[in-house]
């Protein structure tokens, strides 16, 4: 919490934690006032040991300076207090055996492959499947199957492999090659100089699924009723073929009530809320058609620069680039998509459901992305993706590029053998992060 008032002087954190205390407001208790900076340390070590017996998980301890007075002098760069600062653990680890790995599907169709390992503690849940991030991440770190790996959570969210214990690999380990199909036989392909495997397989019913699942999730068309086990015993029913099928459900009623847990109310609300869904405006219904590259805020900055889907399906790519926001991967993602026969007839049965294929500019609104207003700059080279595609990645989120360091600028995202920004970046006090720090961000706002 931070306590403010205009009527009474209040003197520091610390005793206003007290009185949020007294008022009846949960507080943590496991705070402490240090005089020095020793102090400070043995806290840091203290909770560092305990840190598992808390209720919640934590990733590092806040250090904060305790005078109000001092904290008004010392104020803010960009968005971040100067009397602030977070101290991060290291991430926990556990060591554990990579049974396999398995592929999955994303809503665009990116192939990702997943380990299976021998379930472990780590961070106070037990994890048994953890991200490989692409197939160069299993190469680079020589990733054989029925290897002992170390798992860390990063964040301490999200689970991954960070490297292979090479003095415990067994003689039987298999090293592992990317297939060119799913399990279920759907092709999959790496585009040139993509770092990510595809596949376009639209009649997959893997893909069929995630599609489904990304179109009905609360940033996009939000039908409740609709989860990931809901939506996968209707494709294996044959109730969903494609994504205008969940306007047709309305006619499977009958159906769906024979079905196990489903009665009179639930389906009721489930048809309720898919026809509430085609009040939503033209933005969400653009992002849940999961174009490539189109996120949240590629939806909203074509949506607020073009009137209709029409407009933008006839766009060419020197009008599409010509949109500030719009890199050559994003038209050219969005000039494939539309040139499908299988999305014209998607978004010509769309129509005729109902769905808002118009835009109204004046109720487009990025304030609920993650990163919106936020000014990122970039320089040096970056090693797990170029500096247009970290460019595009931020603009899903709200985010904007801009090419110059000033006292406005949110943060510098510094790669390789960076340039005078990476030193008016330090001059200024802004916010420097390196590549690693920079994909934690992104992943932690996805």
């Amino acid at each position: 919490y931070y306590l403010r008032s205009e009527q009474v002087k209040l003197e520091s954190h610390s005793k206003n934690m007290e009185l949020l205390k007294m008022f009846g407001f949960p507080t943590d208790e496991a705070f402490t006032v240090c005089d020095n900076i020793d102090e400070v340390f043995d806290f840091i070590n203290k909770w560092e040991a305990k840190r598992s017996s808390l209720p919640f998980q934590i990733d590092g301890i806040v250090i904060k300076v305790d005078s109000l007075a001092l904290q008004e002098e010392l104020g803010f760069v960009s968005r971040s207090p100067r009397w602030a600062i977070a101290y991060k653990y290291e991430s926990e680890s556990a060591e554990t055996k990579l049974n396999d790995i398995k592929l999955q599907i994303g809503r665009t169709g990116v192939v990702t492959p997943v380990a299976i390992l021998e379930p472990v503690l780590l961070a106070g849940s037990t994890v048994s499947r953890a991200t490989l991030h692409n197939y160069d991440y299993i190469k680079e770190r020589d990733i054989h199957i029925g290897d002992t790996v170390i798992v860390e959570k990063g964040g301490d969210v999200i689970p991954k492999v960070v490297r292979v214990v090479e003095e415990k690999r067994p003689t039987d380990a298999i090293p592992y090659e990317f297939p060119d199909h799913t399990d279920s036989g759907a092709k999959i392909y790496r585009p040139e100089g993509e770092v990510n495997f595809y596949t376009d397989d639209l009649d997959n019913p893997i893909l069929l699924k995630r599609r489904i699942e990304h179109f009905v999730s609360r940033n996009a068309l939000d039908i409740e009723g609709l989860g990931e086990k809901v939506i996968s015993s209707f494709v294996d029913e044959g109730y969903l073929n494609s994504l205008a099928d969940i306007y047709e459900l309305k006619n499977k009623k009958s159906q769906i009530l024979e079905m196990d847990r489903w009665g009179e109310k639930s389906t009721e609300n489930l048809l309720d809320a898919i026809e509430k869904s085609k009040e939503k405006p033209f933005e969400k219904v653009l992002y849940a058609l999961g174009i490539r590259f189109i996120g949240q805020g590629g939806a909203k900055i074509l949506a607020s620069n073009f009137n209709d889907i029409d407009e933008i399906a006839a766009a060419d790519k020197e009008k599409l680039t010509s949109i500030n926001e719009v890199g050559e991967k994003m038209a050219d993602s969005i000039i494939a998509f539309f040139n499908d026969t299988k999305n014209q007839e998607l978004i010509k049965s769309l129509k005729e459901h109902g769905l808002k294929f118009v835009s109204d500019i004046s109720n487009i609104d990025t304030s609920d992305l993650p990163l919106s207003g936020q000014k990122f700059v970039f320089t040096g080279e970056m090693d797990s993706m170029t500096r247009t595609e970290a460019a595009q990645k931020i603009v899903e989120l709200g985010a904007s590029e801009t090419k110059s360091v000033s006292k406005n600028t949110d943060y510098v995202v510094v790669g390789s053998n960076p340039g005078s920004k990476y030193s008016k970046a330090q001059k200024l006090g802004v916010n420097i992060l390196n590549e690693k720090e920079f994909i934690e961000l992104l992943e932690k706002n996805q």
